[in-house]
């Protein structure tokens, strides 16, 4: 029989449990004239009871052992006098007080802790790769009962029972199981006082609610608020992976648990690598944080570090506290050290603040806020800095006062309108040569100032955008800037015989402000000794049309007929390209002596037909494959591109490149990126594509080859600079060639676990390699902390504008032999990649990169050194070289300069990082698969 009642007063529950444990009719002074009953707990957690006759000659109660109430006599007297005396649970408190905890079960099982090797395949996938186990909390009747205490029932059950009726005391013994809403108590015996609606437990006293255990000797608990108090207690969070111990343990109405001189961990049972140990210990299980004053870190029982007060999670959520300090050192920067603090504002907001303090250049404060609501998200940062390293001091456009702030939103104004803003400011160029970020911002040589208006019909996409930049380095031209920029996309809603009806149309005013003058450096004098007047910036060894500015319209309109089939498909299509320009172009730009425009068209434009035909095929067949069975493919494609010749010589570069030679631009219509070139052609491209797939749609492998044949010569190219006496196709002899290069693309998967991947363009006519790659990726799905990578890149055909020559060239070197900051095949790119972590023995594992250029005979990047990871702590220790400007410079002293460090990282699993916390981003950035190694690992 299941006792429950409901809890409308304070005092009736326990009136009635007391009168139901006993099941006495009426109230009698003696207990053996009473009606005796043996009650069980029954499947439901409540009581089953069985009524026994009562006997005139009763034969003596049994000894029960000191996990018993003790009931050695009937009469009253010898009851008072059993009460003067220690019963055996009093006993074992006693002498618990001087125990070791772990003593409770050889196993640990006390604490719910489940060896590995019994863990379910879901439990395991949540354990740590070098945990013994991990605590599991039992399923039990009203595990996840959100009912108030004040009005949830209670139910009790137990082996033993016998009423007081003077005392009001119901006293329970064997198995006792107390339960009421979420709280679950277990004890050898408990007495039940109904006057005060409180329960007193003793032995083996196991107290559970929500994701937290409770062990102790003895535990006191008041049933109508939940509040409780167990003594020489052990507790566990089961979410959070952490357990302590402390002299007491109280647990509030709040579900608050505080702790007497407690101790916090994520070590495993019995093993104290470190812990924490404060005077009074909160842990917040509804907020998952935990507090503590005077605190000390101790690691193997050694104090290490002191503070008065900590704030640590208990599991996985966030909330405001201090995070794990950054210190570190470097020649730029002297001694540096970082407290980053953490505010959790609400549910959809928080911030960071980043107090650096710099020994060479003082305190840097950066703070970031971010925010997520209904129909936006994003981040707000900014940072400031009163500079006293003066090396830059007489440089160009160098503060003192150095700042930066930005702001990324995305924002759904509707169904259909999407708002986007990513802009960054900077006090001087050179603020991310000296300083570092904690913010989520690109670094490239200029930040994006762009806002962003779209509206997305049912066939029609409109977008509003103003892109502007801001420079972060002085060693570039000053590029274009889109105010505004105006695009219209879409298709017509019919589609008559299968036609599809599409169009393409742009506005785009292009503007910059070109700089003048010279550039100075760090001691306000020329760089070059033999110029006294300083360097030219870059900007001023631009010529004719590459200082135009203007705007350009561009109409794409075409009508396309997809046929597709099972065994197959070809598309035909037709478009016309029509592009006006209304362009300005300054004095410099039409003057002779430097190369000016003499017969500048003011508005130019170009009209250019496109068509082309895409085809393929489809076959496959049953095979094998080293006696494996495969569905191979083959996949025959044909591409037929005619693109009309039409002169665009008095056309500006605003916003094209030529795109890089690879298997995929065998099937692009243009060349070129960007509108302000439309590659003229007359071509073929052949190519096939073959893959092993098995019967469960895993891809083993896949191999593509194609090439492109010319019927024409190609004209249209980018401008070239006529000092150099020289024509476009004189530099381009590809654009003479009858062929292109072969293109081939090859992907083997041995399995989930490693990867090869491979490119290859080779030139028939030079016979050589024009670009090429091969990457080997190893990590295993059940073992993601194995990792290797190995790769290699190379290419040799790089279309861009040199900035020291003021040309656009085709080739790898930087400027030309006359000039003084000439370097030979500084945009070839010849490198290998090559990338390890792996153990060597358990828990110990080796980290290594080493990122090398041929080119140009020098190391990019190196590191290596060694992890040790256990289940609760993580040391690592890195040696690292690598190369701290990577891009030419004004600045011959700064060029290329190489920096070395020492990097030691230390982890307390269920603390975070206590030194080194930097290190996780040149490992992020280095290795391939090192972020999914750490988010499987935990």
């Amino acid at each position: 029989m299941a006792v429950k009642y409901p809890a409308f007063r304070k005092k009736f529950p326990l009136l009635v449990t007391g009168g139901l444990l006993a099941l006495q009719p009426v109230a009698v002074p003696f207990v053996f004239a009473a009606e005796q009953f043996a009650c069980q707990p029954d499947a439901s957690g409540g009581w089953n009871c069985a009524s026994n006759a009562a006997s005139p000659t009763l034969p003596p109660r049994p000894v029960h052992s000191g996990s018993a109430v003790s009931t050695a006599s009937t009469e009253k007297s010898t009851t008072a006098k059993a009460q003067q005396q220690p019963t055996a649970s009093t006993k074992l408190v006693t002498e618990s007080k001087g125990r070791a905890l772990a003593s409770r079960s050889a196993d640990y099982s006390h604490l719910d802790w489940v060896p590995r090797e019994q863990l379910t395949p879901a439990q395991l996938a949540e354990t740590g790769p070098y945990c013994a186990g991990t605590y599991v909390e039992p399923d039990r009747p009203g595990k996840f009962d959100t009912t108030p205490m004040s009005e949830a029932p209670t139910y009790v059950s137990a082996k033993a029972t016998r009423y007081e009726q003077e005392q009001e005391i119901a006293t329970l013994a064997g198995e006792v199981v107390l339960r009421q809403g979420s709280i679950q108590v277990e004890a050898d015996e408990a007495n039940l006082h109904q006057l005060e609606n409180r329960g007193e437990l003793t032995g083996n006293v196991r107290f559970r609610d929500r994701d937290a255990l409770l062990v102790g000797d003895r535990a006191e608990i008041f049933l109508d608020s939940g509040e409780a108090k167990v003594e020489n207690a052990e507790y566990v969070v089961h979410s959070g992976k952490v357990r302590g111990s402390a002299q007491y343990a109280k647990r509030e109405e709040t579900a608050i648990i505080r702790l007497k001189d407690g101790t916090y961990t994520s070590c495993e049972p019995g093993e104290n690598t470190w812990h924490l140990r404060g005077n009074n210990v909160t842990l917040n299980p509804a907020t998952g944080f935990g507090s503590a004053t005077n605190v000390t870190l101790r690691v193997k029982d050694i104090p290490v570090f002191y503070t008065p007060y900590i704030h640590f999670p208990i599991d996985d959520r966030r909330q405001s506290g201090f995070l794990a300090p950054s210190i570190g050192s470097s020649s730029d920067n002297g001694i540096s050290v970082q407290t980053p603090y953490y505010f959790n504002l609400a549910p959809n907001f928080d911030a960071t603040l980043y107090p650096h303090m710099m020994s060479e250049r003082g305190l840097l404060m950066e703070g970031e806020f971010r925010y997520l609501t209904r129909s936006s998200e994003g981040q707000f940062g900014a940072a400031y800095l009163d500079d006293s390293n003066d090396d830059r001091k007489q440089q160009s456009e160098y503060e003192d006062q150095r700042w930066m702030y930005s702001w990324q939103n995305r924002t759904g104004l509707d169904s259909r309108w999407l708002a986007e803003v990513d802009y960054t400011d900077i006090s001087d160029p050179y603020y991310f040569q000296d300083l570092d970020t904690n913010l989520d911002i690109n670094q490239p040589d200029f930040l994006d100032q762009r806002g962003t208006l779209t509206y997305r019909g049912d066939t029609y996409t409109a977008r509003l955008n103003v892109h502007a930049y801001e420079r972060a380095t002085v060693t570039d031209i000053t590029p274009y800037e889109r105010l505004p920029q105006l695009t219209l996309d879409g298709r017509l809603p019919f589609q008559p015989g299968g036609l599809n009806f599409a169009y393409k149309t742009e506005f785009v005013s292009f503007q910059r402000s070109l700089r003048t003058g010279n550039f100075v450096d760090k001691n306000g004098g020329p760089i070059n000794p033999d110029n006294t007047v300083g360097t030219p910036w870059y900007d001023t060894r631009l010529r004719g049309l590459n200082r135009a500015e203007g705007e350009r319209i561009h109409l794409e309109p075409g009508v396309s007929l997809p046929l597709n089939w099972s065994w197959g498909f070809i598309k035909p299509s037709l478009k016309y390209a029509y592009t006006q320009y209304d362009l300005d172009l300054d004095a410099r730009g039409r003057n002779p002596e430097f190369d000016g425009v003499t017969d500048f068209k003011r508005s130019p434009d170009r009209s250019v037909p496109i068509l082309s035909v895409d085809s393929g095929l489809y076959f496959d067949r049953d095979t094998q494959w080293f006696g494996k069975d495969y569905r191979q493919t083959l996949e025959p494609r044909l591409f037929y591109l005619y693109v009309q010749e039409e002169d665009q010589d008095d056309i500006p570069i605003f916003d094209t490149g030529e795109s890089s030679f690879s298997y995929s631009s065998l099937w692009r219509e243009n060349r070129f990126s960007g509108k302000d070139r439309i590659g003229d052609a007359n071509q073929v491209s052949l190519g096939v594509t073959s893959r092993w797939v098995e019967s469960n749609g895993f891809e083993r492998q896949r191999f593509s080859i194609g090439q492109a044949f010319y019927f024409e010569d190609r004209k249209v190219t980018m401008p070239d600079n006529p000092r150099s006496g020289r024509t476009p196709l004189d530099q381009r002899s590809d654009y003479t060639s009858d062929v292109s290069p072969y293109a081939l693309e090859y992907m083997y998967r041995y399995n989930n676990d490693w990867r090869f991947t491979s490119t290859f363009n080779w030139d028939p006519d030079s016979r050589s390699t024009r670009s090429g790659s091969a990457m080997w990726h190893y990590q295993p799905a059940d073992n993601p902390g194995k990792i290797v990578n190995v790769g290699y890149r190379y290419r040799n055909d790089t279309m861009r504008y040199d900035q020291a020559s003021g040309e656009w060239t085709y080739g790898s070197d930087f400027g030309t032999p006359e000039d003084a900051n000439y370097i030979k095949d500084y945009y070839k790119i010849n490198q290998h990649d090559f990338s390890v972590i792996w153990p060597v023995v358990p828990q110990w594992s080796v980290i290594a990169r080493w990122q090398h250029d041929y080119s140009r005979s020098r190391t990019l990047e190196a590191f290596g050194g060694f992890e040790y990871d256990s289940c609760c702590w993580k040391l690592r220790l890195i040696n690292r070289y690598w190369v701290d400007y990577d891009e030419t410079s004004l600045n011959p002293d700064r060029n290329d300069e190489p920096d070395r460090g020492i990097f030691l990282q230390i982890v307390l699993k269920g603390l975070g990082g206590v030194v080194g916390n930097a290190t996780e981003t040149f490992l992020d950035e280095g290795i391939q698969g090192y972020r999914e190694r750490e988010d499987q690992a935990f």
